[in-house]
């Protein structure tokens, strides 16, 4: 398996797009965990423009999007332990 990036995604959909053609696009990436309403974080191997390109569609014209590229490597902070362990698994990928 190609070594994959963290993305940090924060999505505010359109109207009349609901979860699950969310979670349609997030399943396109190698793995993903939501960890708040509007928040997730994608372990992918595909470039910013191509998850620009997946994500747009869902929020055009009215919502949000927001996609930044996520270090890992330095961390820290109170999250629920099944998202440390997504964490490490796909760190050890």
């Amino acid at each position: 398996m190609a070594n994959g990036k963290f993305y940090h995604v924060f999505i505010t959909p359109k109207t009349g797009v609901d979860l699950e053609a969310i979670k349609t696009q997030m399943n396109l990436a190698l793995d993903w965990f939501k960890y708040d309403k509007n928040n997730w974080v994608l372990y992918s191997n595909a470039s910013m423009d191509k998850l620009m390109t997946r994500f747009k569609p869902l929020v055009e014209p009215e919502g949000r999007l927001f996609i930044c590229e996520l270090n890992t490597s330095n961390r820290n902070g109170w999250m629920n332990k099944d998202f440390w362990e997504w964490l490490k698994k796909n760190r050890d990928k």
